[in-house]
């Protein structure tokens, strides 16, 4: 029998609140950390004017690279890895960055 050690780490939650709306997103594309893991709260695609949403919860692009973004809610920046640069804020305007 084959069995696959994962460590599991405890993941940020970005939400201020549970009011929001998500949707699948494959993060094939997106740069990961040198473990191939996208952090909770990284702005999807690109922190600028290309941001279609903000990815809810860590992705490992080696296991699973799908992930869910949030498109509208409410966020709680000091939980994202890097603070939303003006550019993206402004094509996530049905996000509110808390």
């Amino acid at each position: 029998m084959k069995f696959k050690e994962t460590k599991v780490t405890e993941s940020k939650i970005i939400l201020a609140n549970d009011h929001y709306a998500a949707v699948t997103y494959d993060c094939s594309n997106i740069d990961g950390d040198e473990n191939g893991v996208i952090k909770a709260g990284t702005i999807i695609p690109a922190n600028d004017n290309t941001a279609v949403g903000v990815l809810l919860s860590d992705v490992d692009k080696n296991g699973n690279p799908n992930g869910t973004i949030i498109t509208h809610g409410f966020i709680k920046k000091d939980k994202m890895p890097a603070e939303p640069n003006t550019a993206a804020i402004a094509a996530l305007n049905l996000i509110k960055f808390m």
